[in-house]
């Protein structure tokens, strides 16, 4: 028959030196640790975007983190919490600014090229998935843009005569 008094006393003991034990390794060191992995991440991911590697379209989660020489998972976490998105929506949402931003820079892209073409040089395989997520951020098809930017062009360039 066991002895139920005895065994709860060896397990509140055994918990206590586990307790005692864990005590000698502090929380922090170890959070530290990983504050700083994700910090090396951070710093890795912002030289990336700013090399503008997230214009290759066959970029993936694995392949950017074995580019950044960590794993996929922590990426991952990395880009959830401080992106506040999941990978594909951070790929997008990155691709998408940028191409704004370049396209106004730029408005004679808009002449030269096709809307698919344009797709493609921000990195993007799909012309609906352009659409759709051009569309999300700006509230505008990329041909109503396109079309507000050539008329600022055009206003621009009268302007100056």
């Amino acid at each position: 028959m066991i002895d139920f008094g005895v065994l709860k006393y060896k397990l509140s003991r055994v918990s206590k030196k586990k307790l005692s034990f864990a005590s000698t390794f502090p929380i922090n060191k170890r959070s530290k640790v990983k504050e700083e992995l994700v910090g090396e991440i951070l710093e890795k991911l912002s030289f990336w975007e700013q090399q503008n590697g997230f214009l290759d379209n066959k970029i993936t989660l694995h392949r950017l983190a074995k580019e950044l020489n960590t794993n996929s998972s922590y990426l991952s976490k990395v880009i959830n919490t401080h992106k506040n998105q999941n990978f594909a929506s951070y790929l997008k949402d990155v691709r998408i600014t940028y191409a704004i931003n370049h396209l106004k820079e730029k408005p004679e892209i808009v002449k030269t090229k096709s809307m698919i073409q344009i797709a493609e040089m921000y990195g993007f395989n799909s012309l609906s998935v352009f659409t759709k997520t051009f569309k999300n951020k700006t509230g505008v098809t990329p041909g109503v843009f396109f079309k507000r930017i050539l008329e600022d062009e055009w206003e621009r360039t009268t302007e100056k005569e």
